[in-house]
């Protein structure tokens, strides 16, 4: 499973309304769906709740010594992916190896952890939320599976898709009937981008950048943790190359490192903005 290669997390406004409507999902076992534009956040947090890291983690585990037990013992919730061309059969095949996993894995922390009540463990759940990312792969069948499977296994669902992924599954009605909760993943708002870039330039060791680099950034990245990825790594390569005239990120290191990017390459430069050496 690919990760944020970002060595932090901001908990955005985002992320915070997110996991209530994941927990409200799990709580009353109904189904919610976020949906939002590519790059804002939504597997980052999707991966971030389930502490699906932590999970792959033990499920890799070939010695029986469960990795950080008492972590595990309270995830609940899967994280599935489909894949771009998967049928219903192959889904429900998908889930229910995972499901089975999930639980082998959590007993076995239970019993490191608890060995008097590994039995009872045995006897419970260990699965209470699915959450499903990109699911506007998924045709109608394959979400009444999903649904099916839902309704069987007595847990909350939680689908992640992009934009217009509501609107067409609001025309699929015995399954739009069923969705309980609704929700935008929204970008990054002013307080936390601005936490975003300072801590970006802490980790790339320089100056915390002015308020006008910082509307720059602003307005480019619209708040997109992707694009502002994408930005940040190319300042620091320009950084890197430049070193002998620059050390902090300026507004001609911030103008450079957007055309440089494929989605700013029609931005033009500033007159008389000084030029630098730009990344082969």
């Amino acid at each position: 499973m690919k990760e944020s290669k970002t060595p932090f997390y901001i908990e955005s406004t985002s992320y915070r309304s997110f996991k209530e409507l994941c927990e409200a999902c799990r709580d009353q076992e109904k189904i919610g769906m976020s949906f939002g534009r590519p790059g804002v956040g939504k597997t980052d947090a999707s991966l971030r709740f389930s502490e699906w890291a932590l999970v792959e983690a033990n499920l890799a585990v070939r010695n029986g010594v469960p990795v950080q037990p008492e972590r595990l013992v309270a995830c609940d919730t899967l994280y599935y992916r489909p894949g771009v061309t998967v049928s219903p059969q192959r889904l429900k095949a998908e889930l229910g190896v995972l499901k089975n996993k999930f639980s082998d894995i959590k007993v076995r922390a239970i019993s490191w952890q608890s060995p008097a009540v590994w039995s009872v463990a045995l006897q419970t759940p260990q699965v209470k939320l699915i959450i499903v990312d990109e699911a506007h792969r998924l045709k109608y069948t394959s979400l009444e599976e999903l649904r099916d499977l839902q309704e069987r296994w007595n847990v909350g669902l939680v689908l992640i898709g992009d934009p217009g992924m509501e609107r067409s599954l609001a025309r699929t009605f015995h399954f739009a009937d069923r969705v309980r909760y609704l929700e935008k993943f929204e970008p990054l708002v002013a307080d936390d981008l601005r936490k975003y870039v300072d801590k970006q330039a802490e980790l790339l060791a320089v100056p915390k950048p002015t308020d006008e680099v910082f509307q720059i950034i602003a307005n480019y990245s619209r708040g997109n943790p992707r694009v502002l990825g994408h930005l940040f790594a190319i300042v620091q390569r320009l950084l890197k190359i430049n070193d002998d005239i620059v050390r902090e990120i300026t507004v001609e290191v911030a103008e450079t490192a957007r055309e440089m990017m494929l989605v700013g390459l029609g931005v033009i430069p500033k007159a008389g903005q000084q030029q630098l050496a730009q990344v082969s």
